[in-house]
């Protein structure tokens, strides 16, 4: 293998690291997105929750003992 050949070859080898590299980020991306929209959608549901839970407390009709 001459020399131009090993060159080509490990050049070629970048260029797919560089490929996947683009596309692993491109997936992080992706996926940090999502990750943020659950956390918004659990907070969302965190504070409906609460707020059921201080009118149940408030509402002295509710407990007995």
């Amino acid at each position: 293998m001459t020399e131009n050949e090993k060159l080509d070859l490990i050049l070629s080898e970048v260029q797919d690291i560089k490929k996947d590299v683009s596309n692993l980020k491109r997936q992080v991306l992706k996926s940090t997105a999502e990750l943020k929209a659950m956390d918004e959608l659990i907070l969302d549901e965190v504070e409906r929750v609460h707020g059921i839970l201080d009118r149940h407390k408030a509402d002295q009709s509710a407990h007995t003992a």
